[in-house]
């Protein structure tokens, strides 16, 4: 059982050490903690630039970048270095418009800082891959409210739940030829 735990956890959780990238891309959420660890990342001088992504809405009609955009200009980041991709609605979205976003808007995509849930790292990155091949990917995982990590996902229901279904997407992604391996 502790090797099976392991190899999850391995599998699943990645965290990269930081370093100067091109660009900081916000996966589509309305979690405050993943919009907040990209405010920080930029503060401290990582990237020139943050795009955010998600055309999914709120019950008030937002969509999330609007909204991600919204707490960053608010925490004085200057609106001109905010991009917003707003039709996605999937992971696999996220990546080809955000791509697409930035190819649009001339910015280099050599290095890139991915902001990710914790429990979301591994399918993330593996999405963007195709999307971009040539990059340096960094993942800067983040605990958001469910509190899951590396040392507790396997001691609940409901974080097991959560981690394994997170399995089952990156075999749905692969099957249907969304991700990298």
């Amino acid at each position: 059982m502790e090797r099976n735990i392991k190899a999850i956890t391995d599998f699943i959780f990645i965290s990269d050490k930081l370093s100067k990238s091109d660009v900081i891309v916000v996966p589509g959420t309305f979690r405050a903690d993943i919009i907040k660890k990209a405010l920080d990342i930029y503060k401290k001088g990582f990237s020139p630039y943050i795009i955010t992504t998600g055309g999914v809405e709120n019950e008030e009609g937002l969509i999330e970048p609007k909204f991600q955009k919204q707490y960053l200009i608010d925490n004085g980041v200057p609106a001109y270095v905010v991009f917003n991709e707003t039709k996605s609605t999937n992971t696999k979205e996220n990546a080809i418009y955000a791509k697409e976003e930035l190819d649009k808007k001339g910015i280099k995509c050599d290095k890139i800082i991915l902001v990710s849930k914790t429990y979301h790292a591994r399918r993330l990155l593996m999405t963007f891959l195709p999307s971009f091949p040539m990059s340096d990917i960094k993942i800067v995982p983040v605990i958001d409210d469910r509190n899951i990590t590396k040392d507790n996902w396997y001691k609940e229901r409901e974080k097991i739940d959560k981690v394994m279904e997170e399995i089952e997407k990156i075999g749905e992604y692969f099957l249907k030829g969304d991700l990298s391996l």
